[in-house]
């Protein structure tokens, strides 16, 4: 597995313009062991009836090595993964799989010396081969899916955890209450938080450090999102899991601008829009993992799988804190120049007619966004699963998954074919294609036909996404990049509240998939009218 994932890494450097002549610099160490280890896995692959040693010794030798090289990105977290698949493979002599779930997609049963059946008597079942995904008719560990994380970035690992924790808390409330408003509202704790502190978020990180403040956060996000399972088991009532949602929420409101404006730290002004492409792409990718997973989880684990959210921060928090980078404490921090430097971020926005012109345009476009989000849960639950929860967050990690796909494609090629086009036009195009996909979304007869679309709108973000990043970062200082980022992400977010929440209530009465389609409408229109408007299409 970590030969797949460095493959993966390089792959996934050369589509995005990498040089595949830079290779010749990378040093492995240890690499005879990993041989030896990989060897040895061949040796099992093709005589099945080999010792339970032999497997063991290779899972040990690739964890070895990936510990070794933990200076490598993603190498901490494929000797985890790889650690985890040997725990639990030791405690039970050999790695359980769930039957059932090995039949239920078609996969043929393991015949080796390492896999043996799921019973009464297994150990750490949660980590065993319990985690089925049809596409492929196999069944992973969670400890299989953390190897193939490996290969992406470090601020990558904490993205993987989001869509779980969407997925999981939706899941956990349609299940209780049944209720299209009650799902929206789960969807609305993620919003909250940057709607409320979001103003505050940024100062905290332009004070703190970007680096430093990351890390804090996934630390509390690690432990909060730990005790949802807890919660649950206690039967606490919901108002107290999204309570500690909405904890973990603001810790995000945080993590989120300081983690955008620490790029244009990291590069050159000409090197932006393929960065920020880069980021977004990264982002992107790792959903379509977290998305499957979510879905996969919650199918599998139930409320269980808000742990395997809470690892997924655990281990950003232990890759961030040995990432160097040279910052330092602007100001003590208190509670008067936390409201001043917020209050300075707004005014950055105001003061600017590009960067004000900008953020109305963009307030109105992102209309549908709130309503698409809050609603697509319910809409593909009633629409393609029949009303079966289940069934429903499969299919909701497949939509997730797909647009994260999309996204990936998009940042791939828009910035190789498009490089030259103007901003402000590019963001007009990309927000009239998102309103043209959510109508068609709204309207799809069939699940397989809605997933191509998600594709679609996937595709459509990355158009509109880039050049609304790329222009706030290049003009804004650094030193109130992220206050300004925050302000801007509040902005947005205190515009959703309200459609999100009467969205909901409608929904409960007319149906989701009308409303998705009149927001989808809506920002079609407001594309059109700002190609009239001279201070938003002709951004160069």
């Amino acid at each position: 597995m970590l030969a797949s994932g460095v493959a993966a890494g390089i792959f996934a450097g050369i589509a995005f313009g990498g040089d595949w002549r830079r290779l010749s610099t990378f040093t492995l160490k240890l690499w005879p062991v990993l041989i030896l280890a990989l060897g040895l896995r061949a040796i099992g692959t093709v005589i099945p009836s080999s010792p339970l040693e032999l497997y063991l010794i290779s899972l040990f030798g690739v964890a070895a090595v990936a510990g070794w090289n933990w200076r490598v990105p993603g190498a901490l977290l494929l000797a985890f993964g790889t650690l985890l698949n040997l725990i639990v493979a030791v405690v039970n002599s050999g790695m359980p799989y769930d039957a059932a779930t090995v039949a239920a997609v078609g996969a043929p049963p393991p015949n080796d010396g390492l896999h043996i059946p799921l019973g009464p008597t297994t150990k750490l079942e949660f980590l065993s081969d319990v985690i089925p995904v049809a596409a492929i008719r196999s069944v992973f560990s969670l400890g299989d899916f953390l190897v193939g994380l490996g290969g992406f970035l470090i601020q990558a690992i904490s993205r993987f955890g989001d869509p779980i924790t969407l997925i999981a808390l939706t899941y956990v409330t349609y299940r209780a209450t049944q209720s299209a408003l009650l799902t929206a509202l789960a969807v609305l704790t993620a919003t909250i938080p940057n709607a409320l502190f979001g103003f505050f978020g940024g100062a905290v990180a332009d004070a703190v450090g970007h680096r430093r403040v990351m890390l804090w956060c996934d630390i509390l996000r690690a432990i909060l999102l730990a005790l949802v399972p807890l919660l649950i088991a206690l039967d606490a009532p919901l108002a107290i899991v999204f309570a500690v949602v909405l904890a973990s929420g603001l810790c995000a409101a945080v993590f989120n601008p300081a983690r955008i404006a620490l790029v244009p730290t990291l590069l050159d002004e000409s090197q932006l829009a393929r960065g920020n492409s880069v980021v977004y792409a990264t982002d992107r990718a790792v959903e379509i993992a977290g998305g499957l997973a979510g879905g996969l989880l919650v199918a599998t684990i139930g409320s269980s799988a808000f742990y395997v959210d809470a690892i997924t921060f655990a281990l950003s928090a232990m890759l961030l804190s040995r990432v160097v980078v040279r910052e330092s404490t602007r100001h003590r921090m208190t509670l008067s120049r936390l409201f001043a430097d917020a209050l300075e971020g707004l005014r950055v926005l105001r003061r600017s007619a590009v960067l004000w012109s900008n953020t109305v345009f963009s307030l109105a476009a992102q209309v549908s966004t709130p309503i698409f989000n809050g609603l697509t849960p319910a809409f593909v639950i009633q629409r393609f699963a029949g009303n079966d929860p289940a069934v429903g967050a499969v299919q909701f990690g497949i939509s997730e998954a797909a647009i994260a796909s999309g996204a990936v494609l998009g940042s791939a090629l828009l910035p190789r074919y498009l490089a030259n086009a103007r901003k402000g036009r590019l963001l007009i195009l990309g927000f009239a294609a998102t309103g043209a996909v959510i109508v068609l979304i709204a309207m799809a007869p069939s699940f397989p036909l809605a997933v191509v679309l998600f594709g679609m709108l996937g595709i459509a973000n990355v158009a509109f996404y880039v050049p609304n990043v790329t222009i706030l970062q290049e003009k804004t200082a650094p030193e109130t990049r992220a206050s300004v980022f925050g302000a801007r992400i509040a902005l947005v977010n205190l515009s959703w509240l309200p459609l999100i929440f009467v969205s909901g209530a409608l929904a409960d009465v007319f149906g989701p998939a009308i409303l998705i389609g009149i927001a989808g409408a809506v920002t079609l229109a407001t594309a059109l009218i700002g190609t009239r408007v001279r201070a938003v299409y002709e951004v160069a």
